[in-house]
C-alpha cells in the first residue's frame, strides 16, 4: 500500500469508499454473485490486489455496504424522533429519506434490497443486528405516541413497527424493479406521503373499514 495512504487516515477512507461506490455499481449490473474482486477493481480504477488492503473478500465489501449506510439510516430515524413533531410527520421523515436515498443512489438501494435484506445475508449476525436496532427504534417510535394518544387503545407498537417496515420495504421493491418511479423530490414526497396516509387513515370507507 502506498505509504501516503498508511499516514493519513482520510486518504484511506477516501480509497475505501471509493471501492464501496465502485462496487455498487458492479453488483448492480452483474449481482453479487456474478461479480468478481477484479470487476471491482477495474471499476474503482485500481489495482486487483488492493482491494484486499482495504477488505477482506467480496463477501466483506458488501457487508460493508450494507452495515455503514444502514447505520446512518438508523441515525437518520433516531434524529427525526428525538426532533418531535407528529407521528405522521416522523413516519413520512424516515420514508422520504428511504425513498430519497434511492432516487439519489438507485445502484446502491438496488443491491442492498436483492442482494441483503432480501436475501440469507439479512440473516447473518452482524446484519441481522442491525435489523433488529431498526425494529427497536421503529417500535419506539409508535410506543411513544400511543402513549400521547395517537393511537387506538390495543395497538401493539412493535407489530405496528414491523408492519410499517415492511409497507416501506414494498414500496422501495417497486421502484427497485422499476414499477414506480420518483424521479423529483416532489414525487418523493407524494409516495412517502401516500404510504404514511394510508398506513395511518386505511383506504377503505369508514363503514367498510369497521366491518368484521
Amino acid at each position: 500500500m502506498d505509504d501516503k495512504v498508511r499516514r493519513d487516515p482520510a486518504v484511506f477512507e477516501e480509497k475505501r469508499r471509493k471501492i464501496l461506490r465502485a462496487a455498487s455499481r458492479v453488483f448492480a449490473k452483474k449481482g453479487y454473485s456474478g461479480t468478481r474482486v477484479g470487476d471491482i477493481a477495474r471499476e474503482a480504477g485500481i489495482a486487483y490486489g488492493l482491494v484486499y488492503h482495504y477488505f477482506r473478500n467480496k463477501e466483506d465489501v458488501l457487508n460493508s455496504l450494507f452495515q455503514e449506510n444502514w447505520a446512518i439510516a438508523l441515525k437518520v430515524m433516531e434524529d427525526i424522533h428525538q426532533q418531535g413533531g407528529s407521528l405522521a410527520e416522523k413516519l413520512r421523515g424516515v420514508a422520504s429519506f428511504f425513498l430519497e436515498a434511492w432516487r439519489m443512489e438507485p445502484d446502491l438501494i438496488e443491491v442492498l434490497m436483492i442482494e441483503v435484506v432480501r436475501s440469507p445475508k439479512s440473516l447473518e449476525t452482524a446484519n441481522l443486528a442491525a435489523f433488529h436496532r431498526s425494529f427497536d427504534l421503529i417500535e419506539r417510535i409508535f410506543a411513544d405516541h400511543a402513549e400521547l394518544g395517537e393511537l387506538r387503545e390495543g395497538v401493539d407498537p412493535r407489530m405496528t413497527g414491523f408492519l410499517f417496515l415492511g409497507s416501506l420495504e414494498m414500496l422501495l421493491t417497486g421502484f427497485v424493479a422499476r414499477e414506480l418511479l420518483a424521479e423529483d423530490a416532489a414525487a418523493v414526497a407524494s409516495c412517502s406521503g401516500a404510504l404514511v396516509d394510508n398506513f395511518l387513515l386505511g383506504v377503505a370507507q369508514p363503514s367498510l373499514a369497521g366491518a368484521r
